[in-house]
């Protein structure tokens, strides 16, 4: 079984709105440990830092609206599977209440709380009802009816996901998020010193005990001198996000390698591999580049082993985005299976009328897709380069 995984290189990191430097810096070669875990914990300060400034502040929620299909979009490689609701949880003057709508089983609507050292501490498909963020150690009096989700720092960041099936159901997805409610007192995020802002805010786990502490001149332009052994590294050793985002106690293969664990960040905030698995394709089967110059034609069953939905979705390799005013995306909701129980895609400029699913690309330019399943069996799950060996 062939595979490649999504090239991200230095535009990448760039493009995810970390704070970058125009200081002239030498690469990295071979980083230490310390300079992987302070990535992480760089990386992720700086994103909390924009996304409370996006909201308005901390304890404040912020709603994407539309689907990013006019190639502009500051996330790399966006989902057009799901509307975003984000918020920075601000603990530090207390517990915050969230409230979330019953959502039918026919739509994926999930929760995914992050914590300061870039570790997953609770995912959820379909949550319902209400759920309070406490630090832990905390004495006071909670909700009786809410569910507890202890964090190990006073800043974890909360991702839910709100499907969005094909572009006319999109008012709906906006109708459920009006629904999510945040309870908390709203603040501002400051800081000069991202690593030391993380050592003062969150407990470090055990098993990451004095690795930050040797990582205090952390700044800006050693996270830039990063940036080309992150991009090596993930262009040629990461082939899905097994290892990547899952907790810190997690068993998925790779998990407890601090250098695929930094891998993980050129698109931030995944999840776990078990609640959504990812594969980027970037060759044919051959090997060769996908290349709008060549026609090509995946594969792939449309009933596959997974729970919840799949879905194809390709974007300019130029630009790590979609292409405007172009079809980019295939799923369960605006395919239907051919006779032989499959789907398939065909990348090419002109609409090959041959029965198979056209999706636009431009002549003479790279491209990749990117195949997601959620809640999927994993070791089961079907990918179009599954089928380069049929």
């Amino acid at each position: 079984m062939k595979r490649s995984m999504i090239a991200l290189t230095l535009a990448t990191l760039f493009s995810t709105n970390v704070m970058a430097t125009n200081t002239k810096v030498d690469p990295i070669q071979e980083p230490t440990l310390s300079q992987l875990h302070a990535y992480k914990a760089f990386h992720h300060a700086e994103y909390l830092k924009v996304t409370a400034q996006a909201a308005g502040g901390t304890n404040l929620l912020h709603h994407t609206s539309t689907l990013p299909t006019e190639g502009t979009d500051p996330v790399v490689t966006p989902a057009l599977d799901h509307l975003y609701t984000k918020a920075v949880i601000d603990l530090s003057n207390g517990p915050v209440v969230l409230e979330v709508p019953t959502v039918e089983k026919g739509r994926y609507f999930s929760i995914h709380i992050t914590d300061q050292e870039h570790y997953t501490t609770f995912e959820e498909i379909r949550p319902t009802g209400k759920f309070v963020f406490v630090r832990e150690g905390y004495q006071g009096e909670l909700p009786k009816d809410a569910k507890v989700l202890m964090s190990p720092g006073d800043y974890p960041h909360l991702f839910i996901r709100t499907q969005v099936k094909t572009p006319e159901d999109l008012p709906n997805t906006v109708a459920i998020q009006k629904q999510i409610k945040l309870t908390g007192q709203a603040g501002k995020l400051a800081f000069d010193n991202a690593i030391q802002f993380t050592l003062d805010t969150h407990d470090i786990y055990p098993e990451n005990k004095g690795i930050l502490k040797g990582a205090l001149d952390y700044n800006a332009a050693t996270h830039k001198a990063m940036f080309p052994w992150i991009g090596t590294y993930f262009a040629t050793q990461v082939t899905d996000n097994i290892g990547k985002f899952g907790p810190i106690d997690s068993d998925e293969k790779g998990s407890d390698d601090p250098k695929e664990r930094a891998s993980g960040l050129v698109g931030h905030l995944g999840l776990p591999a078990h609640h959504a698995y990812y594969t980027g394709i970037f060759n044919t089967c051959a090997g060769e580049r996908l290349n709008g110059s060549n026609s090509y034609t995946v594969t792939m069953p449309y009933k596959n082993n997974l729970d919840e939905f799949w879905s194809i979705t390709r974007y300019s390799a130029l630009t790590r985005n979609t292409l405007p005013n172009a079809q980019d995306v295939y799923n369960a909701y605006n395919t239907k299976p051919n006779k032989d129980g499959n789907i398939q895609v065909t990348f090419s400029v002109e609409d090959p009328k041959d029965g198979t699913y056209w999706m636009p690309v431009n002549a003479g330019e790279p491209y990749y897709y990117v195949e997601r399943f959620y809640a999927p069996e994993l070791g089961k799950v079907i990918t179009t380069q599954d089928f380069c060996d049929k």
